[in-house]
């Protein structure tokens, strides 16, 4: 007796060997340090007044102190002639004190 089999039309899949989607966030950042390309540490009162740069170095948004900006803005000892002329026109030399200036130490 002749035994007749009915065949899939569909290819089977074995579901052990899929790889799962990763799952991903669609929601967008609502602040600056939620996104995934900064590094700011600690967001306190320490680091108020601070200003964000990027590093190219690290690939990251880092917090950087007005003073670390101005340092590497002179490290080749040449201020940007538009500077001094601004710093030119607001500074008016004889509203300052001599008591008032602080020449550092020594």
């Amino acid at each position: 007796m002749t035994v007749i089999r009915k065949a899939s039309s569909g290819s089977r899949i074995n579901r052990s060997t899929q790889e799962k989607p990763s799952v991903r966030s669609l929601r967008q950042p609502s602040s600056i340090s939620e996104m995934g390309d900064t590094d700011f540490g600690g967001l306190d009162e320490n680091v108020d007044g601070y200003f964000v740069t990027y590093n190219s170095t690290t690939k990251k948004f880092e917090l950087v102190d007005a003073d670390q900006i101005l340092e590497r803005t002179v490290e080749d000892d040449d201020l940007p002639d538009e500077f001094v002329r601004q710093l030119e026109t607001e500074l008016n030399l004889g509203t300052i004190a001599a008591e008032d200036i602080d020449g550092g130490s020594f």
